[in-house]
């Protein structure tokens, strides 16, 4: 099949819609379909066989986009629509597969150009527009959500990541037709980079002590301010213990580091800033545990798959965005509370045996339930589900 595949992002980037929407793709070329990416004009160049890339043009005062809502991405989104317009009017496509808020111009896409539509509902906006306090309430918030139930209605398909997707989509729009991939590992399988994480231990000024790890974007939804203020009362308890925060863009690292001061933890937290995808391996293999303290949100955190896949033990909060994925058996789940987050570090820290079967449970049940190879299965099945419907 020919596709259209529409994706408001920075692309390459290394965070999570970027991430899913690269192992899409590169599902969808393997399978030998034809796509045309159509994004933001920032990111990494990367080379996706089967995968052309189309950028939109640069605007002189949008310097780039963050993670999450923001005003820079409208016209930029104008932009990808333009874009898209030009490529359906020179060319025939099967399919416009649609990622977050592109599903609004696609369905109208679809209907001038009559072709299949496929909306990738990575996640819930109206809800993301709210709990990040871009918006939170007011005219604008509800035609967002009629958008959304238009989108899901117009949809051929409409492809969720996590549950609490899919019963979003059900529930707005029953009649939709709902396929869910859970994301995945950033690889089919986890190789320790063992001079990798002793190369970063010199560089970090770790050394030996045992190192709480967490990787990921320092918006505020992740609860990494949670997680500071966490690691003062497992500082007071064991002193030699490290906090390895990778990721964040400088303003917030600023912020946090202003935190630490506070706490009296500059020896205990350290700041990585971004880092590659390649030294993920490294990051992960130095990590006593891996935490995610996440303190609002629904949809699964990609991140959970390769901490799951990495052999370590895992730290997270009791939300949805983890027990979707997690439970009891294979994490410690804790209240989003500092001193809850803290004790359960601690019940880790203190327990290797215990924490080593959480560790082997939840590598068995990525393998088993979320692999790479799964994904890509559960891709091709979907449009194969497309194809019927032709």
């Amino acid at each position: 099949m020919k596709i259209l595949f529409l994706a408001p992002q920075p692309f390459f980037r290394v965070r999570g819609t970027p991430i899913n929407i690269r192992s899409l793709v590169t599902a969808l070329g393997e399978a030998g379909h034809e796509v045309d990416l159509v994004c933001y004009p920032y990111g990494e160049d990367v080379h996706i066989p089967g995968v052309r890339i189309h950028r939109v043009r640069r605007l002189p005062w949008v310097k780039d986009v963050k993670v999450g809502p923001s005003l820079a991405k409208i016209p930029l989104d104008l932009l990808i629509f333009f874009k898209a317009w030009n490529l359906l009017s020179r060319n025939r496509y099967d399919v416009i597969h649609a990622v977050e808020e592109s599903a609004f111009m696609a369905l109208w896409l679809k209907r001038r150009f009559r072709c299949h539509f496929i909306y990738d509902m990575d996640s819930h906006i109206s809800n993301q527009l709210r709990y990040t306090g871009f918006l939170s309430s007011g005219p604008v918030l509800a035609l967002v959500r009629r958008m959304e139930k238009s989108a899901c209605r117009g949809a051929d398909l409409v492809i969720t990541v996590c549950p609490s997707l899919t019963e979003t989509v059900t529930r707005i729009a029953p009649e939709a037709r709902v396929v869910q991939i859970e994301d995945a590992p950033l690889q089919a399988s986890f190789h320790e980079d063992g001079e990798g994480a002793k190369r970063l231990r010199s560089q970090l000024g770790i050394g030996n002590r045992p190192a709480v790890v967490y990787t990921g974007n320092l918006e505020s939804y992740q609860g990494v301010a949670l997680l500071v203020r966490a690691a003062r009362q497992v500082v007071e308890k064991i002193p030699e213990v490290c906090f390895v925060i990778v990721g964040g863009e400088p303003y917030q690292v600023s912020s946090l580091v202003q935190l630490t001061k506070q706490l009296q933890l500059e020896d205990n937290v350290i700041f990585t800033g971004k880092r590659p995808l390649e030294e993920m391996p490294a990051f992960m293999t130095l990590a006593t545990l891996l935490v995610s303290p996440r303190v609002s949100g629904e949809n699964t955190a990609l991140k959970l798959y390769t901490y799951m896949q990495s052999g370590r033990p895992i730290v997270a909060t009791r939300l949805p965005t983890h027990t979707q994925v997690l439970d009891d058996t294979c994490a410690v789940l804790v209240a989003p509370d500092p001193s809850m987050l803290a004790e359960g570090i601690l019940q880790v820290l203190r327990d290797p045996l215990h924490a080593r079967t959480l560790a082997r449970e939840a590598t068995a049940r990525v393998a088993a339930r979320y692999s790479l190879a799964s994904f890509k299965y559960k891709v091709r099945q979907a449009y194969r589900l497309l194809e019927s419907s032709r």
